[in-house]
């Protein structure tokens, strides 16, 4: 018999179609618990059906489980239909959750998404956030301040929440939040003064969630502060954080803005005056040149009560200030804007005022910058002149800096253009003797000048450089004299620390020696170590000299160079002793670094001549020549052209002494004289056509000391030409001359001009109403200068002609058709007359043209020039328009 139709108690044995299983007797056909066989247990929600397991009525097998896909979320509608998120399943169906709408085929919550906020489609702005379905900035919980100004608030971040990322910290901490809506336009500020801890505060859009400000420190101290421009209604989320991670108890400050004002008050004439006050709070009533926008200021008047200089600066003030003057008002022009002065963060204005001038002074900040400031005026007194006392004593060396703040140049250099600000000693003469006064060893570009007494006395030796950039002044000083000693700087910028030294050294008798009457003679020395105590006429100076005395033995023409020499010489020439008048002076002669000069002297004459450097450095071994000229051709031995016209002469500059210094060009060059006298009355012209090097050409009156009558460089290539009126019988020297240093033979031509188209033989072209006339200006005289040209310009050859108009009207004068380029010009009353209208260049071409109004019969002159020596064929136009 099988065990499992046993019973389970005394042996029974089951019913037929029972099955003993775990102590019972069961159908396996229909029994839950053994569905088939012992232990086949099925689900909670299955039926044992002919030995199998199966789902109840309503149900459904879906991952062999059986559930109602009419509401299962998982099973909904069928085994594989998952209701999403926020969806419920009904009658097979999913369905969005209550308070959730369909947007877009998915089910939304309209009171916190984003994306539909309050509707569908509804999204918020980037930085916004929904909630109970309207776009917000808050996070979290707020406390709503209403629109109440002032008002103090106090509270703790202490265990608050962190929802703002604000930009003006690296680290955030936890934050306490307020909502505040602005019941008018205008500027309102937020502060944290008097909070526990290092606090920032942030203010942001309440709508758009915009930053629209945000600050750390006020003025350097632990304190946020803010100020933003509202509209009326326009609500912002005041969020009050801490520096670092800093938490704590805090204050909160909410006020209005004042309106701007300027200025707000005035300042006193006696100074110095401080100001102090605080631009929080205030409006920004001046937009500084340095400064930044919507940034609040103070501004204050100030009246000068004398002329002089004033100085304004912030120091003291609490942030980064800005300092701006104005003339007058607060609109009016700016005189000066200074953001960092001397003092990081402060600023200084240093003005010259006249006396009752106004300004306004304007203390501004950099980005926004605000809080407690001092506002400092005082009036600059430049230190007493001489400022130190070196008393009588050498050798001594001071030092000292010339870079003293607001110290500006009241004692102008007497040899340079500019100066900067000055340091000043007196030195008292102790015995007479050679003073040496340098800056050698000082730091920048030192001038160094020296006045007689007191700084206000007579300048009686200036030096900008001697050894590199340093100065040196040599000066002869009597015992018991006393000196002004100034050390100075080459521009206004050139200041700083220097050195005074101070020397004494004998000084040498003058002139050192005779050197008697005898000629030719040479004699060699030196001016290394010579004191310097005399000065040339020109070149530079400075350097050591050494002197001579020399008499005439004979009248006549002698010549005094230095050609041997080992230095850059400076030879001048002294009348009777070191004190005499200068009778001349050469520092280059003949293109060299050797001077040479021509002398007329007479007989028994006494001179000093001075051998000198160039310049202060320098010095060496020197050769002193002195020889008599004995050819024709100087100024005492101008050789005689007597009255004949036309003459030609020719010789050579070569080897001759330089007697004249011409008026026009430059000539370093020796020269030829002579003499001619007018026959009669006339035009002369004297030129130097033909040469064979750069002439100059000179006339002189009378003498080689009489008065340029006439003197031209270049008028055709290298060669010059001089045209002059000379009366009968009257006599002129003319001088053939090199330009630079050119010499060579040479052909000085004497004519006179008797053809006509001159000044005083202008042709006649009537008064026809058109007139056409021909001509050239090729060899006529050049007698006349157009005002339309420069003066420096070469001079050309010119044709005259009058004119007489027939009737009144304008008239037309040109040269178009000339083959060169004209120059014309028309005057009244002849040729000099008053010059009415002149032209160079008619537009597009080289030709002339003028424009002028006539009365019946009246006669003018017109001239047909050339331009810059030009000479050629021309065409002469006028009519009547």
């Amino acid at each position: 018999m099988d065990a499992s139709s046993t019973g389970g108690a005394g042996g029974a044995l089951c019913a037929p179609g029972l099955v003993a299983c775990s102590g019972g007797c069961v159908d396996l056909d229909t029994d839950a618990a053994h569905c088939g066989g012992c232990g086949q247990e099925c689900a909670a929600e299955q039926l044992c059906e002919g030995g199998a397991c199966r789902c109840a009525s309503g149900l459904t097998e879906c991952g062999g489980g059986c559930v109602d896909v009419e509401s299962d979320p998982l099973h909904c509608g069928s085994c594989e239909a998952r209701c999403p998120l926020h969806e419920t399943c009904v009658e097979g169906a999913c369905l969005c959750d209550e308070r959730f709408a369909v947007c877009g085929g998915r089910c939304v919550d309209l009171a916190v998404d984003p994306a539909h906020c309050g509707a569908c489609g509804a999204a918020c702005a980037p930085g916004l956030f929904c909630q109970g379905g309207a776009c917000a900035c808050a996070v979290g919980d707020y406390e709503d301040i209403g629109s109440t100004v002032p008002q103090r608030l106090t509270g703790t971040t202490v265990g608050a929440e962190t929802y703002f990322s604000l930009a003006c910290m690296a680290a955030g901490s936890t934050e306490f939040v307020y909502r505040f809506t602005a019941e008018e336009a205008g500027r309102y500020k937020f502060d944290t003064a008097g909070s526990s801890y290092d606090t920032a505060i942030g203010v942001l859009d309440f709508d758009a969630c915009e930053e629209l400000a945000c600050n750390d420190d006020r003025g350097g101290a632990a304190t946020g502060s803010a100020s933003v421009a509202l509209e009326g209604g326009q609500s912002v989320l005041l969020v009050v954080s801490g520096y670092d991670g800093a938490q704590g108890d805090f204050a909160l400050h909410v006020d209005r803005v004042a309106p701007p004002a300027c200025p707000l008050d005035r300042i006193a004439t006696a100074l110095p005056q401080t100001i102090t006050g605080d631009t929080w709070g205030l409006g920004d009533a001046v937009s500084t040149r340095c400064g930044s926008i919507d940034t609040p200021d103070a501004s204050y008047s100030f009246t000068a009560p004398r002329a002089g200089r004033y100085i304004f600066d912030t120091s003291g003030s609490t942030f980064d200030t800005v300092l701006e003057l104005r003339r007058g008002s607060c609109s009016g022009t700016l005189i000066s804007c200074n953001d960092n002065a001397v003092e990081a963060k402060t600023s200084r204005i240093v003005v010259n005022l006249a006396a009752g001038q106004t300004v306004v002074a304007v203390v501004d900040g950099i980005d926004g910058g605000s809080g407690p400031f001092t506002l400092n005026v005082s009036e600059y007194v430049p230190p007493p002149c001489p400022e130190f006392t070196l008393g009588a004593t050498f050798p001594q060396t001071v030092t000292g800096t010339t870079d003293v703040p607001d110290r500006v140049s009241i004692l102008p250099s007497p040899c340079t253009s500019d100066s900067g600000p000055e340091v000043s000693y007196g030195f008292t003469a102790p015995a007479t003797a050679l003073y040496t006064f340098d800056t050698f060893g000082s730091s920048f570009d030192t001038v160094l000048h020296v006045h007689e007494g007191t700084c206000s006395g007579e300048s009686v030796a200036c030096n900008d450089d001697t050894a590199g950039r340093q100065s040196q002044v040599k000066m002869v000083l009597r015992e018991g004299e006393t000196v002004a000693v100034v050390v100075d700087g080459y521009a206004a910028v050139a200041s700083g620390a220097f050195k005074l030294n101070v020397s004494q050294t004998f000084v040498p008798p003058c002139p050192m020696l005779d050197l008697g009457s005898t000629v030719p003679q040479t004699v060699t020395g030196t001016t290394a170590d010579a004191a310097d105590v005399l000065r040339p006429s020109c070149g530079s100076g400075g350097a050591g000299e050494v002197t001579y005395s020399f008499t005439a033995p004979a009248a006549g023409t002698y010549v005094v160079d230095t050609f041997g020499s080992s230095l850059d010489t400076v030879l001048s020439v002294l009348e009777g002793s070191c004190s005499g008048a200068v009778l001349a002076c050469n520092d280059d002669a003949a293109g060299s670094e050797q001077s040479r000069m021509t002398l007329e002297l007479a007989e028994g004459q006494t001179i000093v001549l001075l051998v000198d450097g160039s310049a202060a450095g320098a010095s060496g071994d020197f050769t002193l020549n002195i020889a008599r000229f004995s050819g024709g051709g100087t100024c005492s031995t101008a050789i005689d052209l007597g009255s004949v016209t036309p003459q030609v002469v020719t010789g050579s500059t070569a080897e001759r002494p330089e007697s004249v210094r011409p008026s026009c060009g430059f000539s370093n060059a020796p020269d030829m004289i002579y003499r001619f006298t007018a026959p009669e009355a006339g035009l002369y012209i004297f030129d130097t056509f033909g040469s064979s090097f750069d002439t100059v050409l000179q006339i002189l009156k009378d003498s080689c000391t009489g008065a340029s009558l006439g003197c031209n460089d270049n008028t055709d290539g290298q060669q010059s030409r001089v045209t002059l009126s000379l009366a009968a019988g009257q006599t002129v020297l003319a001088v053939v001359d090199g330009s630079g240093t050119s010499s060579g033979d040479y052909v000085l031509q004497v004519d006179r001009f008797t053809g006509p188209g001159t000044c005083a033989t202008a042709i006649n072209l009537g008064s026809q109403l058109s007139v056409t006339r021909t001509g050239t200006t090729r060899g006529q005289p050049d007698a006349v200068r157009p005002k339309c040209v420069s003066a420096a310009l070469v001079s050309s050859p010119e044709t005259v002609f009058t004119y007489t108009a027939r009737i009144r009207g304008t008239y037309v004068i040109d040269t178009i058709g000339s083959s060169f380029n004209t120059v014309l010009h028309v005057h009244t009353g002849g040729c000099g007359g008053t010059e009415q209208q002149c032209n160079d260049d008619l537009t597009g071409s080289r030709a002339s043209k003028v424009q002028i109004d006539l009365a019946p019969n009246q006669t003018i002159t017109v001239v047909v020039d050339g331009y810059n020596g030009a000479s050629g064929d021309f065409t002469l136009n006028i009519q009547k328009l």
